[in-house]
């Protein structure tokens, strides 16, 4: 039954719902880069050029690092095996940087700067990833958290449930939360910003809450023991943001960041262990994960704000 869910014949050919959901996540990123074009003063020429670029760079950019960083895929490494990419297995931090390189080759045909095209092109991006998220239920045990040890959620329309467990519908979350910060990104956007500064504020919300998600999603792509290489991946690119609107501040907020930076990483490490080997309520240990990752998320924009006053 669960197979037969996995895809549909259309003609002659099978057509599978994980792919058709990241196509039209495609579509919906190349329309949000022509229709959000105007306020960042970018060309229809610099928008389609950069739109042929982006769609092979992140679908190659993702197979790339998917296969360099997932260790299971290591023992049946082979060139062919990484062109074989129908059969999955795709890194969505490697899609982010598919997209930064075609802005970067883009920047260099049309001389325009790359951050300006990627100030254009994130809320784009963010659509994409939530498409590619909704497809996730229609592929092998994707898209779902952690056994809820909790029966508060289990009968939540955000659980899904097995013949062992019960699980929540982590790729609903994420995809809700790409649409929230979307949508701030719009509010954001009406005023004229530094050019990277809309992609950096994107980057540090994005990179929050995938720290968050990547901890709660419970696939074994990429993923050694209890920690998973796209988490972090994703905290460093919520670092990045915040150490260079710190920076701008001057050398106090410099340390200030990277303090909560530090104590971020450590208290991750240990609420990571005891989310794995404790019994302690994963909703208290989850509910304390998301007041350490406010704490770089606000700092952040504390420090944006004055460095823009």
């Amino acid at each position: 039954m669960y197979a037969d869910s996995l895809s549909f014949s259309l003609g002659s050919a099978q057509v599978f719902y994980y792919g058709l959901f990241t196509a039209i996540g495609l579509v919906a990123f190349v329309l949000s880069n022509f229709l959000l074009r105007n306020r960042r003063h970018i060309s229809f020429d610099t928008a389609l050029i950069f739109s042929v670029i982006a769609l092979p760079a992140a679908l190659v950019c993702s197979r790339i690092l998917f296969c360099a960083l997932d260790f299971n895929f290591h023992s049946v490494f082979s060139p062919k095996a990484v062109t074989i990419f129908w059969g999955g297995g795709f890194s969505m931090v490697g899609a982010l940087l598919g997209f930064a390189l075609a802005a970067f080759i883009t920047g260099r045909i049309t001389k325009v700067c790359p951050l300006k095209i990627l100030d254009g092109a994130f809320i784009g991006i963010l659509l994409f990833m939530t498409f590619a998220r909704m497809g996730e239920p229609y592929t092998e045990l994707m898209g779902r958290s952690r056994s809820l040890i909790s029966d508060a959620f289990k009968s939540s329309f955000l659980a899904i449930g097995d013949e062992y467990d019960a699980y929540l519908r982590t790729y609903a979350l994420e995809s809700a939360a790409y649409l929230i910060i979307a949508a701030f990104m719009l509010i954001f956007r009406k005023k004229e910003r530094k050019t990277g500064d809309l992609m950096l504020m994107g980057m540090l919300l994005l990179g929050c809450a995938e720290t968050l998600f990547y901890s709660l999603r419970f696939d074994s792509h990429m993923r050694r023991s209890f920690i998973s290489v796209q988490q972090l991946l994703f905290a460093v690119i919520m670092a990045l943001p915040l150490i260079l609107f710190s920076l701008r501040c001057g050398k106090k907020q410099l340390w200030i960041s990277v303090g909560i930076l530090a104590f971020a990483v450590v208290a991750a490490v240990v609420l990571e262990f005891m989310i794995d080997r404790s019994g302690i309520s994963r909703i208290l240990l989850y509910a304390v994960y998301i007041a350490v990752l406010a704490l770089p998320a606000a700092a952040g924009c504390i420090f944006y704000k004055r460095s823009n006053v």
